[in-house]
C-alpha cells in the first residue's frame, strides 16, 4: 500500500483502476532552420490559427465558467504579441517550433513576474504552446481517451482546453500534481461533479510505477492510495454507497428556499454565465441567481455590446426566473479577463492594478450602459433584480457605484468583497449598500499572497484556512448589525460541509455552481442551524485549515451519512 495525501478539491470518492495521462510533447531544437523565414512564418502562422479555431469549438462546447476560461485561453493563443515575439527568432534563423517555445518562455516569465491573477494564466500558455508544437510536429496532442470503463484520471495537471470533452460518467476522480483548490482543475471538476484530488506530491511518478494497481481516492480528506487494504476498500465502497443515495433521493424545498431541520429558511442561489446555464440552474433547484457573470457577454469581441443588444440578452437571462432573485455582476474586466475594447495601460504589476470597478476610471460610459440595460431588462421582467460591482476597496468607491445603479432606477444595489481592504471597511461598506457578496476565491488568494494555480502554495488557497474564514464572519457580522444581507459566491460556497459553516459565521445565503447545489441543499436540510452555529465558534478556535475542517466534521456529525 502507497498512500499519499493532497488537497481536497472536489468531494467524493473512488475505487478503481486508473489512468495517467502522460504529455509526450516534440522537442524544439534550437539548430538554424533549413527552410526559409517566409515559409518558417507562415507554419506558424497556420499552426496559431488552427488551435485558436480548435480552442474556439471547444468554448462553443461548453458553458459556464469553462466556456468563460476557453474564450480567454483562446484570446491568449491569438494574441499578435505572441506571434511577433516568435517573429523575432524566426528572423534570427530559428524554427517556428523553437521560435513559439522561446516567445512563450517570454510570456510565461513576464507573467510570473507580474503575479496574481497573471500568474495563473502560466499553465495555459504552457498548453498553448504544447498544443503548438504538436501541430508543428506533425503529431497529435495527447487527449484524454474516451475510457470505457469508470477510471481513475491522474495527470500532472489539465488544461480548461483538456476537459472539454471530459466524460464525467467514466471518470470516476481527476487527481493532479499541480493545480490548487480554487486551480481551473478544481473549478472544472466541482462543476461536473467529479470528485477530485490536486496539489498531490509524487502521485505521477508513483502511478507509473504502479500501473495496473487498484487506486482509492477520498476526495473529502484528500487521501490517495495504490493497492488499498481492504479495510479501506470496505471503506470507500460505503461512502461511494452513500454519495448514490444521495444523489438519487430528493432534497425537499420550501417555498422560500431550502430549510434547516429546525426551521431556518437557507436560500441557496446558482453562479451562472450564459443562456444554457439557465434551464440546468432551475433544474437543480435554485432559488435564483447569486452570481451571473457578464464577461461572456465581452470576451470574444472587438468592441462592447450596444444597449440595445445588453437589454435583450439581460432580458432572456431574468425572465425565466420569474419572481426570483437574480444578482448580476457588473463587468470584471481586467489583467486576468482582457478585453479587445480596453486599453491597458502598462503596469508595473497588473495583478494589482486596474481590474473590475477601477476600470470605470478611464471607461465609465462602459458601466453606465451596462447599468443601463440591466435596468431596462429589469423592467420588462418580473425578476428581483439586484446588481453588485466587483473589487470594491473604499467606501467612497461603494457609495458611488450604489449612487450610480440607483440612478437608472435599480433598487438594490451592492458591492463584492474580495479585497482584504475591504473586510475592514465592512462596517461602513454594510452601511451603505443593501447586500454584499464574499467572493471567497480571490479574497483567499489577495489574504494569503498566494497564486491559485501554485500547487507548492495550494494550501494557502485551501477555503478552510483560518484566516479566510475570520475575514468571512467580520464581513457577516457587520452584515447582521447594519442589517444588510451577506452572501458567498466563491468556490467555498459549493463545499457542503463549508457551505453550512459561512452559514454559521453569519453569512445569510450560498450560491454556488450548479452540479454542487443539491450536495449544499443536502447538507443545509440536514442540520439543526443550532449546531452549525457551534460548528462555526469551533471552526473560530482552530489555527489551521485541517483543524477547522476537523472540528466541523467532528460537530456536524450528521454529514457523514450522506457521504459529505
Amino acid at each position: 500500500m502507497i498512500a499519499l495525501n493532497g488537497v481536497a478539491a472536489s468531494s467524493g470518492a473512488a475505487l478503481g483502476q486508473f489512468f495517467l495521462l502522460t504529455t509526450e510533447i516534440p522537442l524544439s531544437s534550437p539548430s538554424p532552420s533549413t527552410l526559409s523565414i517566409d515559409e518558417e512564418k507562415a507554419a506558424l502562422t497556420a499552426a496559431i490559427d488552427f488551435v485558436g479555431k480548435d480552442l474556439s469549438d471547444r468554448a462553443e462546447r461548453s458553458h459556464g465558467e469553462l466556456q468563460e476560461i476557453l474564450l480567454a485561453v483562446g484570446e491568449i493563443a491569438t494574441d499578435p504579441a505572441l506571434l511577433e515575439e516568435a517573429f523575432n527568432f524566426i528572423d534570427q534563423g530559428h524554427t517556428a517550433s523553437y521560435a513559439i517555445n522561446q516567445a512563450t518562455d517570454i510570456f510565461k516569465e513576464l507573467l510570473l513576474a507580474s503575479g496574481g491573477y497573471l500568474a495563473e494564466r502560466v499553465s495555459d500558455v504552457a498548453n498553448i504552446c504544447d498544443r503548438l508544437l504538436c501541430r508543428l510536429g506533425g503529431v497529435e496532442y495527447p487527449e484524454i481517451p474516451h475510457f470505457t470503463v469508470p477510471t481513475v484520471l491522474i495527470a500532472r495537471d489539465l488544461s480548461p482546453a483538456d476537459t472539454t470533452d471530459l466524460q464525467s460518467d467514466k471518470v470516476l476522480a481527476i487527481v493532479t500534481e499541480g493545480g490548487g483548490p480554487t486551480s481551473h482543475t478544481a473549478i472544472i471538476a466541482r462543476s461536473r461533479g467529479i470528485a477530485a484530488v490536486v496539489a498531490c506530491p509524487g502521485i505521477v511518478d508513483y502511478a507509473k510505477s504502479h500501473y495496473g494497481e487498484m487506486i482509492g481516492v477520498d476526495a473529502t480528506t484528500g487521501e490517495v492510495v495504490f493497492s488499498p487494504p481492504l479495510e479501506l476498500q470496505s471503506r470507500l465502497i460505503a461512502k461511494i454507497e452513500k454519495i448514490r443515495r444521495r444523489r438519487e433521493s430528493q432534497v425537499v424545498r420550501t417555498s422560500s428556499g431550502y430549510q434547516t431541520l429546525d426551521g431556518r429558511i437557507i436560500p441557496i442561489y446558482a453562479n451562472i454565465g450564459r443562456q444554457e446555464d439557465v434551464k440546468v440552474a432551475l433544474e437543480a433547484g435554485a432559488d435564483g441567481v447569486g452570481l451571473l457573470r457578464t464577461e461572456l457577454l465581452y470576451l470574444d469581441r472587438k468592441d462592447p455590446p450596444t444597449l440595445e443588444e445588453q437589454t435583450q440578452i439581460y432580458t432572456d437571462l431574468f425572465a425565466p426566473f420569474g419572481t426570483k432573485k437574480v444578482v448580476i455582476r457588473t463587468l470584471d474586466a481586467g489583467a486576468d479577463k482582457p478585453m479587445a475594447f480596453i486599453n491597458f495601460d502598462d503596469e508595473p504589476n497588473p495583478a494589482l492594478g486596474v481590474r473590475g470597478y477601477r476600470t470605470i476610471v478611464d471607461h465609465e460610459d462602459l458601466l453606465r450602459i451596462q447599468l443601463k440595460a440591466i435596468a431596462a431588462a429589469a423592467r420588462r421582467t418580473e425578476a428581483d433584480v439586484w446588481v453588485m460591482a466587483p473589487m470594491i476597496t473604499l467606501p467612497e468607491e461603494a457609495q458611488r457605484f450604489v449612487d450610480m445603479a440607483k440612478s437608472y432606477g435599480i433598487k438594490t444595489a451592492g458591492v463584492m468583497i474580495e479585497v482584504p481592504a475591504a473586510i475592514f471597511h465592512a462596517d461602513e461598506i454594510t452601511k451603505i449598500c443593501d447586500f454584499v457578496s464574499i467572493g471567497t476565491n480571490d479574497l483567499g488568494q489577495y489574504l494569503h499572497a498566494a497564486d491559485r494555480e501554485s500547487a507548492p502554495l495550494a494550501g494557502f488557497n485551501d477555503p478552510w484556512q483560518p484566516a479566510l474564514l475570520r475575514a468571512v464572519h467580520l464581513v457577516a457580522q457587520a452584515g447582521l448589525r447594519n442589517n444588510c444581507p451577506v452572501g458567498v459566491c466563491g468556490e467555498a460556497a459549493s463545499d457542503a460541509t463549508l457551505g453550512s459553516i459561512l452559514l454559521g459565521l453569519g453569512v445569510t445565503s450560498l450560491s454556488c455552481n450548479v452540479s454542487t447545489l443539491r450536495d449544499v441543499a443536502a447538507g443545509v436540510t440536514a442540520l439543526n442551524f443550532t449546531d452549525i452555529q457551534l460548528a462555526a465558534v469551533d471552526v473560530l478556535a482552530a489555527s489551521t485549515a485541517q483543524a477547522t475542517r476537523s472540528s466541523a466534521r467532528n460537530r456536524l456529525v450528521s454529514l457523514e451519512e450522506l457521504g459529505l
